[in-house]
């Protein structure tokens, strides 16, 4: 079986369109046809994009003799554990969330907001108590354990979004190639006067 038609297989199998597909990989739509019609083939970055989002091996890919094979379980392309992203999102959210609902039961000294002549003004009280977030991690010293939380939080998040990073460098490198294009069509339009003999003469006589 061609490259071309394990593509149309594996896509058709998963329920994609051509241009859901092209958007998962960041490609046109085109590019995708273009790739099941025989008439172009992918490149090394879109055939490793191929492969994580069908699960099967880039070598059965593009061997015609070779059956579509499953990838393996740990891929030394990406050895992190499956569970750790959205356990590593859920623990940073749930500190949070935590540190919020206990801030909403504990009373802690709250300050006074007031304008004077244009200048804010906080008067601290110990008569002065509500339930803050911001003044309950600050009272209690908190903010180490919040900055934790949230950088597991941010990390999760990303770890979970780590393979939509090739399709964005893809898309990048396409602006770029239609930016450099569209530049080139700009200049060849409107290419630079150079500036003649003559000119060149009158900006360097002296002037009255």
């Amino acid at each position: 079986m061609k490259l071309s038609e394990k593509i149309v297989l594996l896509r058709k199998q998963n329920g994609l369109s051509q241009e859901a597909l092209a958007e998962k990989l960041g490609v046109s739509r085109q590019a995708v046809s273009r790739w099941e019609t025989g008439t172009a083939l992918p490149d090394a970055s879109n055939l490793l994009q191929l492969s994580d989002l069908f699960s099967v091996t880039a070598d059965s890919l593009l061997r015609e003799e070779t059956p579509l094979c499953a990838a393996p379980a740990n891929q030394p392309g990406d050895p992190l554990p499956r569970f750790l992203a959205p356990f590593l999102l859920c623990a940073g959210l749930l500190g949070n969330l935590t540190l919020y609902i206990v801030s909403r039961f504990v009373r802690v000294m709250v300050p006074h907001i007031s304008r004077v002549d244009g200048q804010t003004l906080y008067t601290w009280r110990s008569d002065l108590t509500g339930y803050s977030y911001k003044y309950f991690v600050e009272t209690y010293s908190l903010e180490l354990l919040t900055a934790l939380f949230w950088a597991l939080a941010v990390v999760g998040l990303l770890l979970t979004q780590r393979k939509r990073f090739p399709a964005v460098a893809a898309r990048v490198r396409t602006l770029r190639k239609r930016l450099s294009a569209f530049a080139g069509k700009l200049h060849a339009r409107f290419p630079r006067r150079k500036p003649s003999t003559d000119d060149s003469q009158k900006s360097s006589e002296p002037q009255p």
